[in-house]
């Protein structure tokens, strides 16, 4: 008899739990866009893991590519896209079209590190992503300056928090019509220190590394951050992204 009621007990548990999963609705959707090149190709398995431990720990639905065809046929079943150090070098003119039109209807757009370069100007990617990368100095230790703490990608962190990355320079960037986020303070490291003799110049006072706009019907959030797989594995990265996330996807929400 007791074992019986054991049988029918666990039966009865995994019955539950099935419907529980059956049930679960994903909050939102996610795509991740990635291409390979020579300074982050060792970045893409980690983030991939990283992402899909995300997308289970916060309930959306996450998917991954590296064909830029698929911004065509995805796109509009996802309410994000990540570009995670992909620029618009990949891109043709149909893929920027789809990309245009996922915007306009109201999509979220984040973009991490290596996304604002690209060998090609293109004045509506650069326009998206918040600036367009210039050169970095050797990766040092450096303190980054929290300039907005009262936004989801910024409010678990430090007021300065002591990180080791690439520091990007930046060209095109509209300050009056971006929000910045982060800064890097060029006190705290050598921004001449380039990968030759020619001494690299810094932006200045002020050096922006994350910031957010509104931008052709949708949302965007750019990151400089995330040069090292070790960055897929902090869990301050990681909330900073996810709160990048958050934001693009919220328009209700003004922080």
């Amino acid at each position: 008899m007791m074992k019986s009621f054991t049988i029918k007990y666990l039966l009865l548990t995994i019955s539950f739990l099935t419907m529980m999963k059956t049930n679960a609705q994903d909050q939102f959707s996610v795509l991740l866009y990635t291409q390979h090149d020579t300074w982050h190709y060792n970045n893409i398995p980690v983030a991939i893991q990283a992402f899909e431990e995300m997308a289970k720990e916060h309930q959306f639905k996450f998917n991954w590519t590296q064909r830029p065809n698929d911004l065509i046929t995805k796109l509009p079943k996802h309410d994000v896209v990540i570009f995670m150090n992909a620029n618009a070098d990949s891109l043709k003119t149909k893929h920027m079209i789809a990309l245009k039109v996922f915007m306009k209807r109201g999509g979220g757009f984040v973009g991490i590190h290596g996304t604002s370069d690209g060998k090609n100007d293109n004045s509506w990617f650069d326009g998206l992503v918040g600036a367009k990368f210039v050169n970095h100095p050797k990766l040092q230790a450096a303190i980054v300056k929290v300039e907005n703490n009262d936004f989801p990608a910024t409010w678990h962190l430090p007021n300065k928090w002591l990180r080791s990355d690439e520091w990007y320079n930046f060209k095109n960037i509209n300050l009056e019509r971006l929000n910045i986020l982060l800064t890097v303070d060029e006190a705290s490291y050598d921004f001449t220190a380039g990968y030759d003799n020619i001494p690299l110049k810094g932006m200045g006072e002020k050096h922006p590394i994350s910031w957010n706009q509104e931008y052709q019907g949708g949302r965007s959030f750019y990151t400089a951050l995330g040069h090292k797989p070790e960055s897929y594995k902090d869990k301050n990265f990681l909330n900073h992204i996810f709160g990048g996330i958050y934001w693009v996807l919220n328009k209700n929400k003004q922080y």
